[in-house]
């Protein structure tokens, strides 16, 4: 993990001034001025400060005549290899090396530098100190209200969404969750072929908020409905009042790191989306008119504090995927989707949102950004929450009878296996604890938890305010569709109650979520039934209307999807699905839908085959021409979705007692790592009933419960009667599962890579036979083939430079992956690649340690073939000819090393030809060994930049005293800056140099992926929207607001 970056003191220290006054007394500047004036001795002086010889000689031949420039080069390479030493280190060094060759000259120079450096930073300083003294009273009087305002905000809360009567502090019903970081964004991928981590526990506040050292400037939190992200928010407000210690007790803080961190923030700015008026276009408009629209006589204060670098400032985004904005806002924004934070410069943003809309802001993902996820409860804190709501919200002695007796009931309940994907969620957990306590059930799927939560809340409402019979007769007189309501509704007596007012509010989720249209205007009996609740928003308010909230985004979903199957009007709603992007935004409405009408289900299952099929990203995966699989790519995604609308379908099914098969399209699988077994087993559901839509399947096989759930037999039957198939990727690790028959589909793939499978004789003359009639293959991966020519026997590695050989059209192969088996294949596989220069990518797999020279010499043919944009090299040792890319190769854009051995000669030849192609190159390293000679090499140029990524612990690139990590390293051209070489294959790139200080920062590596958690806020009460709701105050309404709040009353 980087070094943190404290908070600054308001009076620094004496030690601190005397570091201050010598730091970046060495510029370039100063180099330059200095060159002019060493003359012909600059060689031994560059000699003395340690500069290599062939850094010299290089220096020497350079195209330049100018002396002084090429003193000056010499001067900034020794500069560069020491770049870890402070200020002063350096002025000894420098001044010793100009004594011991007769310039004592400019050994004064040099102390006059320092003389004048010193005086211009002891002049900086008490400006500064000055500036810190007299704070401005505004901004002090600002800061006050803001804690006590976020203070208040943190006291007030719910303890539950479903009753919001009952409310106390925040730090009293937390329980905790699990957070992971992604470390794969930025444009990394899953290696195809290597186990990867693909995310890290979030175990401290540095996880999220520190990168290298330096503050993140935005972090992006992902989860899914329900997960927590709200109360995670304001978790953050909550333990930043506490570091700022107003209106708070120093006792017993449970989350002292978090406290401690927070404390770098001068200010906190909460903006919950949406509540904002959607004609704001950037989030200082938004803190100013909507969050303090009642106090505008701070508001040039505020502006101050946020457009100043004097403070540091956390802003917390909650609900990006709920923001809604008119067409000129759209317009306006710099980022589609994302408010603009332009001048903004000294903030750090926390950005709350569902996983899919993160694929909106890939591109503008950088090195200081972080990816994180919220991954919801485990079974301790399961257990946690069970606790917090007999005690707070019931007000349940632990010691009685009852809380004993409510306590073992509900546990039980909750380790039922069929809900434990639904107990992982906060929001469902803390639902059906709630709907167990009263002694309801809540069925094993989504759909069903939902009509219990409708039934628990009209039940709650009746006790409050009970229907009157003019209430019933108002709602009788308004019309419902005469179509049947779905069987899970209609047998639920109290819904049906008030079904009309349910339509309506259905047609109100409906026009805000698809039709991005508003009409919430609600006559006083709408509130008088109990279903809505009055809600006090931010904004500027007319009194005569009232503004209510949803209690959380996915009853809103919940409700439009009510609405959709009680109008039957299904193609209409599909005339809005539009895209796969669209198709992820309402994933939620359609999972819905599916467990309210399972033909319904089946129906919307093929109209996302037919927008996935015309989807130019689903397409260029599905032929899978790049060296990596992007994580959480659409594919992944979409199958993610498809799954859970399967399995409402087959739970209501279930309830209805119905028997009939309806048809399931799918036309891409996604199964790796991180799927769970629900998924699994939903796959080989799909495998066995519904594969005739299949297109792409992909089978990541890390765990035994892939080779389990889906044997060989089922696999081996699913190929015998596909004819869709286009793309198959079969990939085994701990397991190597055996194909005993290859089908005919072979023929006709478009791309196919099997990596550790093992293959039954006839199976492996089967696969050349049917390859050998295949001429529209684009993509073929065929590494660590094994034969089990004898059962007595183990598998051998089989032979299969042939297959390549013999395609019948290898110009129509794209990219190639490959392992020279034995010595059958070795001069069959050269005379291959004779005729394989056009490839656009490929992956060799060496032989090493057994034919290390015919390795190197593959390796040379490859590097002049000036059609490749990835190569991608594993286990090869290439020894002092090292790669040596020509100088044409015009379309590489990135090389992966995974295990790739170089001798200093070696990497001398491969860094000197990267400097000769002019244009950027990304170059993975993982699992690369480099020696001390090569790192002094790299410190000494000072074109090359040294990075690292901090989640692997497997490579030693500069000191003992640093952590072990993967690193990559930058190449700039000396001309224009242009990345040459950069970047392992995961997120969050991080610089290991930091110009501040002596010693280089070094990064905690992560040697396993046992799932950790940490105790993170999370609530009972939540996942509330609006912690401020309050039955007795006067309804309002936003007329210049979107006007789609509303609310439950319990």
């Amino acid at each position: 993990m980087g070094n943190k970056i404290s908070k600054k003191r308001k009076t620094p220290t004496s030690k601190q001034i005397d570091e201050n006054k010598c730091q970046e007394i060495v510029t370039e500047k100063f180099l330059a001025e200095i060159s002019k004036k060493i003359g012909s001795e600059w060689i031994l002086v560059c000699v003395t400060l340690g500069v290599p010889s062939y850094v010299i000689d290089q220096i020497k031949i350079d195209g330049t005549s100018d002396v002084p420039t090429k003193i000056f080069e010499g001067l900034r390479r020794w500069r560069k290899l020491r770049r870890e030493r402070s200020d002063d280190e350096l002025i000894v060094e420098l001044k010793e090396a100009l004594g011991d060759h007769g310039r004592q000259d400019l050994v004064e120079v040099v102390e006059n530098h320092i003389k004048k450096c010193m005086l211009e930073k002891e002049k900086n300083i008490n400006t500064a100190l000055h500036s810190m003294e007299t704070e401005d009273t505004e901004v002090k009087d600002f800061r006050e209200k803001l804690h006590t305002l976020n203070y208040l905000e943190t006291q007030k809360v719910p303890v539950s969404p479903l009753q919001r009567t009952s409310k106390m502090p925040l730090e009293n019903i937390f329980a905790p969750i699990s957070i992971r970081e992604d470390l794969e964004y930025q444009g990394k991928g899953r290696n195809i072929g290597m186990k990867n981590k693909r995310t890290k526990p979030v175990n401290s506040p540095d996880d999220m908020f520190y990168i290298d050292g330096d503050v993140a400037r935005n972090v992006f939190m992902l989860g899914d409905a329900g997960i927590g992200k709200s109360v995670f928010c304001l978790r953050l407000v909550e333990n930043w009042c506490k570091a700022q210690k107003i209106c708070v007790s120093d006792r017993g803080e449970s989350n002292v790191s978090w406290v401690k961190a927070l404390k770098i923030f001068d200010f906190l700015f909460f903006v919950q989306l949406r509540h904002v008026n959607k004609s704001r276009s950037s989030v200082i408009d938004m803190i100013v008119n909507d969050v303090f629209h009642s106090d505008p006589g701070n508001h040039d204060v505020i502006r101050r504090v946020l457009y100043s670098q004097r403070f540091r400032c956390l802003i917390v985004v909650d609900g990006v995927d709920e923001w809604k904005v008119t067409d000129q806002v759209r317009l306006e924004l710099k980022v589609e989707g994302l408010p603009n934070t332009e001048n903004m410069v000294n903030c750090t943003f926390v950005w709350s949102m569902r996983p899919w809309v993160i694929d909106k802001f890939s591109e503008m993902i950088r090195g200081n950004d972080r990816v994180v996820e919220i991954q919801g409860l485990d079974t301790e804190s399961i257990d946690v929450v069970i606790e917090k709501m007999l005690i707070n919200f019931y007000e349940l002695d632990k010691e009685s009878s009852l809380y004993k007796e409510k306590e073992k009931y509900i546990t039980e309940k909750s380790n039922d296996q069929t809900l434990q994907s639904i107990m992982q969620i906060p929001l469902m957990a803390v639902a059906c604890i709630q709907i167990w306590f009263e002694g309801k059930e809540v069925g094993n799927s989504i759909t069903s938890l939902y009509v219990a939560i409708l039934d628990l809340l009209i039940r709650r409402s009746n006790k409050k305010t009970p229907l009157t019979a003019d209430i019933i007769e108002k709602l009788t007189n308004q019309s419902v569709t005469e179509r049947n309501i779905p069987l899970i509704l209609n047998q639920n007596k109290n819904i049906k109650q008030v079904m009309t007012m349910i339509m309506k509010l259905g047609r109100i989720a409906h026009d805000d979520l698809v039709s991005k249209e508003t009409h919430l205007v609600f006559r006083v009996e709408d509130i008088e039934i109990g279903i809505l609740s009055k809600c006090e928003a931010p904004g500027i308010f007319n009194e005569e209307n009232v503004s209510v909230n949803f209690f959380h985004k996915s009853v809103e979903e919940f409700l439009a999807a009510i609405y959709i199957e009680n109008q039957g009007q299904i193609q209409t709603f599909f005339g809005h699905l539009s895209s796969v992007e669209v198709i992820m935004e309402l994933g939620n409405v359609l999972i819905f839908l599916s467990g309210l009408n399972p033909m319904l289900g089946s129906s919307i299952s093929k109209h996302i085959v037919d927008l996935a099929n015309v989807d130019t990203d689903i397409n260029r995966l599905r032929t899978f021409t790049d060296a990596v699989i992007y994580i959480n790519n659409k594919v992944e995604l979409l199958y993610k979705l498809q799954v859970n609308c399967y399995k409402e379908i087959k739970y209501a099914q279930s309830s209805e007692n119905t028997t009939q098969e309806l048809p399931y399209h799918v036309s891409d699988i996604f199964v790796d790592d991180d799927s769970d077994i629900e998924i699994i087993k939903v796959t080989a559901d799909i495998l066995t009933y519904h594969h005739t839509d299949i297109r792409f399947l992909y089978l990541n096989e890390v765990s035994t419960d892939v080779e389990n759930v889906i044997p060989d037999s089922l696999l081996t039957q699913y190929l015998d009667h596909t004819v869709s198939l286009q793309s198959l990727y079969i990939i085994g690790y701990n397991t190597h599962r055996t194909l005993h028959h290859i089908s005919d589909i072979f023929s006709s793939l478009s791309a196919l890579i099997l990596y550790n499978i093992t293959l039954t004789p006839d199976a492996l003359s089967t696969l050349q036979t049917t390859l050998q009639s295949n001429t529209v293959i684009q993509t073929l991966g065929l590494v660590g083939i094994e034969c089990q020519v004898n059962e007595d026997q183990g598998p051998e590695q089989a032979s299969l430079a042939g297959i390549i050989q013999t395609l019948p059209d290898l110009s129509s192969l794209s990219t190639l992956r490959f392992r020279v088996a034995n010595e059958d294949d070795k001069d069959i596989f050269r005379d291959v690649l004779s005729r394989l220069s056009h490839l656009h990518g490929i992956l060799y797999y060496g032989t090493y340690p057994n034919y290390d020279e015919y390795d190197r010499d593959i390796v040379q043919t490859l590097s002049t073939w000036s059609g490749l944009h990835w190569l991608y090299l594993v286990l090869v040792d290439l020894g002092d000819s090292g790669l040596q890319l020509s100088h044409d190769m015009l379309h590489m854009e990135q090389i992966i090393l995974y295990k790739v051995n170089m001798s200093l000669s070696g990497w001398r030849y491969f860094i000197q030809s990267l400097l000769n192609i002019k244009h950027k190159i990304d170059v993975y390293l993982n699992k690369v060994d480099i020696d001390e000679e090569v790192k002094t090499m790299i410190r000494s140029t000072p074109e090359l930049e040294v990075s690292c990524d901090k989640s692997n612990d497997d490579v030693h690139l500069f000191d003992k005293t640093e952590s072990t990590i993967d690193n990559y390293i930058k190449f700039f051209d000396s001309f224009d800056k242009k990345v040459l070489l950069s970047s392992v294959a995961m997120q969050n790139s991080i610089r290991c140099f930091n110009k501040t200080n002596s010693v280089m920062n070094s990064f905690k590596g992560i040697a396993t992926l046992v799932k950790q958690f940490v105790e993170l806020p999370f609530s009972m009460m939540g996942w509330i929207e609006n912690g401020r709701i309050d039955d007795e105050v006067n309804p309002k309404m936003n007329p210049g607001g979107d006007g789609t709040k509303m609310g439950w009353i319990p």
